[in-house]
């Protein structure tokens, strides 16, 4: 199957490149791995599969998932930025700025169901023409990085959203959060059920970073609010 990082984003996020004010590119894509992150799941006796994979589950499933995780990653974006590396063409710190998107209820909503729907059908593709996984692997990789090299260089993102909120860098307590929170998670994952398969743990090891990422943001936030003690 195509792999849920980067093959589902690359394949949906053409769509915010093309009408910027119609689609939300954070629901997008979510909405594209959403199917896959119930794998996190497996062995857990919970009904997620193959509900998250079915027609019904882009609204039982797939919709809440992306929506919540919407919300998560406006909220921790700025302070996440103000730690990544500058990344040259990729003007990583601009990412910072999609705290400031408004998107209407109704393009967040559409975008997380297009993203979703769009992973059925690219995973239905290669059911079909087995011989064009790896295919789908490469261009997925070559495609997001060429969408993300286009976003940077012309300043997309300030362009849609406006200048990223300035946040206070602290790097120390950034990283050893997201360190203490994302290496344990990730350490335990070929010993939980079903880790033989690819898809399982690869959807657990995106799910140890992106906690770590989120964890460690929330810390810097709840530091940001404290007052200082002289």
């Amino acid at each position: 199957m195509p792999l849920t990082f980067p093959s589902h984003p690359a394949a949906v996020l053409p769509l915010k490149l093309w009408r910027p004010g119609w689609f939300d590119g954070v629901a997008l894509a979510l909405g594209s791995m959403a199917p896959d992150l119930a794998y996190v799941l497996d062995g857990s006796g919970l009904p997620v599969w193959p509900f998250s994979h079915q027609l019904v589950g882009l609204v039982g499933w797939c919709l809440p998932i992306a929506w919540v995780g919407t919300w998560a990653v406006r909220r921790a974006a700025p302070i996440i930025a103000v730690h990544l590396p500058a990344g040259g063409a990729l003007a990583l710190r601009d990412y910072g700025c999609l705290a400031l998107a408004r998107h209407r209820w109704w393009i967040t909503v559409t975008s997380a169901l297009t993203g979703a729907a769009s992973h059925l059908a690219l995973d239905g593709f290669e059911l079909r023409v087995p011989a064009a996984e790896y295919v789908m692997h490469a261009l997925g990789a070559i495609g997001l990085l060429l969408i993300a090299l286009h976003v940077g260089r012309h300043r997309l993102l300030r362009r849609w959203y406006g200048d990223p909120p300035a946040r206070r860098s602290r790097p120390a307590l950034f990283w050893s959060v997201a360190v203490v929170v994302a290496v344990p998670a990730m350490a335990v994952t070929p010993f939980l059920p079903g880790a033989f398969l690819a898809h399982t743990t690869g959807a657990r090891l995106l799910c140890a970073v992106a906690a770590g990422l989120l964890i460690a943001s929330a810390a810097v936030a709840a530091r940001d609010r404290r007052p200082d003690v002289r």
